[in-house]
């Protein structure tokens, strides 16, 4: 049974390590996901702040018309970044649980295996001590045999 158990506790380690190294990959992609997010809005606000020094000079409708959409297009990058970010986060909270459920098998596992070890121990123990107590009444019945004669 303690090999079935062994198995079961090498399995759910390698299951808690693939999950945490999962979590990692979907952490360093948020993290780059974080960024590209903030370089479309700072890219933005730039456009924002050039559009206004811009139409201090004068514009045509045109230009006017042409910035708006290219801010309109970057809007949309915006959501869709936005977008993007809530599913990766959603996947990371996801990704924590399986990590956590994985160490928490791994865990219980690792007990079993605990438990079964330290039954065999109390066995051994069991027997050794039956073992000593047998001979030390032979000794004693061997000791009290050669005074009585």
């Amino acid at each position: 049974m303690s090999k079935a158990i062994q198995i079961l506790v090498e399995q759910s380690k390698e299951k808690a390590e693939q999950c945490a190294k999962d979590l990692a990959r979907t952490r360093q992609t948020l993290a780059q996901a974080q960024n590209k997010l903030d370089m479309l809005e700072n890219y933005l606000n730039d456009c924002h702040s050039n559009m206004h020094e811009k139409t201090r000079g004068g514009v045509t409708g045109f230009q006017l018309r042409s910035q708006l959409s290219f801010t309109s297009k970057i809007d949309d990058a915006i959501t869709q970044q936005k977008s993007e970010l809530e599913f990766l986060k959603r996947t990371e909270e996801h990704q924590i649980g399986l990590w956590q459920q994985a160490l928490a098998d791994e865990k219980k596992f690792q007990a079993l295996l605990d438990r079964e070890a330290a039954r065999k121990e109390k066995l051994e123990n069991k027997r050794d001590q039956k073992m000593n107590d047998e001979y030390a009444a032979r000794i004693y019945r061997v000791r009290t045999a050669g005074e009585s004669a």
